[in-house]
């Protein structure tokens, strides 16, 4: 029994099989998030310690240091470098390829914690694997208003709805000023009580500390006694006793200020507050950029006056044009395929059944990433445009000679089954030599063998998918609406005068390939010098990782030399944002300033 007699009998079987697996794959397309490149994962862990006061020198010693000599024995480590600013220090930790970065992680986190009792107090210290998803996908300027109250407005408004989000990692929020309540020590009044400033803070930690002191039970149930002295304003600090009946107010000054300047945050050349937005590993940018739009326009009316948000950065609209470029690259290249199908087959129901292979292909394709865990980005989308023209070779063949089977016999039954069992083998074997192809591809390490993987596996799965449906649902297809009659080349009409045109084409192909076999060794020789001038471009042709990509926005970077004044910097930007401001292509500018904060965010 042959494999199209096992499929004949078995052919509601097989629509349904076909049918279930292109809804399902048109269910996964609908869901199956979207990206720039595929989910990485590098071999870089980073080490971010901030929020000292202490010069770029003592970081070294006393925080840098010890950070690098606990983490550089880690199992899998190649590399540790370190950059240290004034408060801060940010530790990069490379490990060799194929290290599992989850158990390193928290090898490296252990050890971090295993010295953190050494370091200075007050360090605020993150460990984080490197991936794409830590950088921000959008950014949001808050604008018009005092600094302090835009960061306000941002931090403790703004920031719980999108952190709510699915699929929304992390909302930085960034502001020039950020309110605080200042106690300014009188030294003298504190040497006339015997004070030093450490008893006068830690008087004022211990009181504004939130402490359970105790549990009462009563009415069959069990309370938690809890002395809530957190400070609400200056009087509740002022209130606070230092010792005896002696109160902080009577040593010192309370007044509502703000943090020490250390960073500028502007939009358009104004104050504002900056929020960045990650997604989660896995997340989709697209969902999380219309979820977070949707939050915005929500909250636009109910801002202060005067205040308004505006987006600075938005990763989704490249998502969008990057998959609408693609998109439209595989429609027309399905469409020219179609026609030239058409044109050289000259049969439109051939074709049709030909052709119906792209579809069914690419949504069962797209069911499969689904299962495995990809997404759509540049690599699987530019798989998929690359398959077309290799998932319907399959197919052409496949028909090609069922149709000449059925011009040597009546029996359509029997064309099919004899044309199908000849081709088994010869097409598995043509389908498995281009998997052989592009499946090494997944084989790379690095980066670099990640781009590839997703690139590899989508092509490897639409051809091997267009393999299965050519064997099964294409000769059921040409059972049910190809019969002998309709395979005969046409007599009239356009396709018709195309095939006039390319049988008279055929005598002039003649003569030239029989011009080309009389002059071996000129061709031979012109073979070589092309090949020759490919090495020779080859070497000055540029090369890059990446092709580059225009967001439609650029990056200013500027630097000061060492020591330069807050202020001054400030004073020297304004004179650039001028500039771009009366820019006319520039539609608006969003700025940091700092160098306290410009690696760490």
């Amino acid at each position: 029994m042959s494999l199209f007699d096992i499929l004949s009998r078995q052919r509601r079987v097989v629509y349904l099989v076909v049918g279930v697996l292109s809804v399902a794959g048109i269910w996964a397309a609908l869901r199956l998030p979207s990206a720039i490149y595929p989910e990485l994962q590098f071999s870089r862990i980073t080490i971010v310690a901030e929020g000292s006061t202490l010069g770029a020198r003592q970081i070294v010693f006393s925080v840098t240091r010890p950070l690098e000599e606990a983490v550089s024995i880690v199992p899998g480590v190649t590399r540790v470098r370190s950059h240290t600013i004034r408060g801060a220090t940010e530790i990069s930790i490379t490990f060799a390829p194929g290290s599992n970065m989850d158990r390193a992680l928290q090898l490296v986190r252990a050890r971090v914690n295993q010295v953190q009792g050494s370091l200075p107090p007050d360090l605020d210290i993150e460990v984080e694997q490197l991936t794409p998803s830590l950088f921000p996908v959008l950014s949001y300027n808050v604008e018009g208003g005092e600094p302090a109250r835009l960061y306000d407005l941002a931090r403790y408004d703004i920031k719980p709805l999108i952190s709510r989000v699915p699929g929304v990692g992390r909302v930085d929020v960034q502001g020039s000023d950020v309110r605080e309540l200042e106690v300014i020590a009188d030294p003298a009044r504190l040497a006339a009580h015997g004070l030093t400033y450490s008893d006068l803070g830690d008087a004022i930690r211990r009181a504004v500390t939130v402490q359970a002191v105790g549990r009462v039970a009563q009415d069959y149930r069990q309370y938690l006694i809890v002395t809530d002295q957190e400070a609400h304003a200056a009087e509740d600090i002022g209130s606070v006793v230092v010792r005896g009946g002696l109160h902080v107010r009577d040593v010192a000054t309370i007044q509502l200020g703000t943090e020490d300047h250390v960073r500028i945050i502007a939009g358009d050349g104004k104050p504002a507050a900056l929020i960045n937005i990650t997604r989660q590993l896995g997340g989709n940018t697209l969902a999380v950029a219309d979820s977070v739009a949707r939050i915005m326009r929500a909250i636009a009316p109910t801002l202060p006056p005067g205040v308004h948000l505006k987006p600075v950065y938005d990763q989704a609209q490249l998502v969008r044009e990057a998959v609408r470029s693609v998109r439209d690259a595989m429609l027309i290249g399905a469409a020219l395929a179609v026609i030239v199908l058409l044109l050289f087959l000259r049969h439109g129901r051939i074709t049709a059944i030909s052709a119906t292979s792209i579809p069914l292909t690419l949504a069962v394709t797209v069911f499969v990433m689904r299962l495995l865990g990809q997404t759509f980005n540049l690599m699987t989308l530019g798989a998929m445009a690359i398959a077309i023209g290799l998932v319907i070779d399959d197919a052409v063949v496949i028909t090609e000679n069922i149709a000449r089977h059925l011009r040597l016999t009546g029996d359509r039954t029997t064309a099919i089954r004899v044309a199908v069992q000849e081709l088994i083998w010869p097409v598995t074997t043509s389908t498995l030599t281009t998997v052989v192809v592009f499946l090494p591809l997944g084989l790379l390490q690095g980066v670099v063998g990640q781009f590839f993987a997703a690139l590899a596996t989508t092509l490897t799965v639409a051809v091997l998918i267009s393999l299965l449906l050519a064997l099964t649902i294409i000769p059921l297809l040409a059972e049910q609406f190809v019969t002998a009659h309709e395979v005969e080349p046409s007599q009239r009409g356009l396709l018709a005068r195309v095939q006039a045109t390319l049988d008279a084409l055929s005598p002039r192909y003649e003569s030239a390939l029989s011009s080309v076999l009389s002059h071996t060794r000129r061709i031979v020789l012109a073979a070589l010098a092309l090949v020759a001038l490919g090495i020779v471009l080859w070497r000055l042709v540029g090369t890059g990782f990446l092709p580059e990509m225009d967001e439609g926005a650029f990056v200013l970077d500027y630097f000061t030399p060492g020591g330069t004044a807050l202020v001054e910097t400030d004073r020297e930007v304004h004179i650039a944002e001028r500039i771009l401001a009366a820019t006319p292509e520039i539609e608006g500018t969003s700025r940091r300033t700092g160098a306290e904060r410009t690696f760490l965010q």
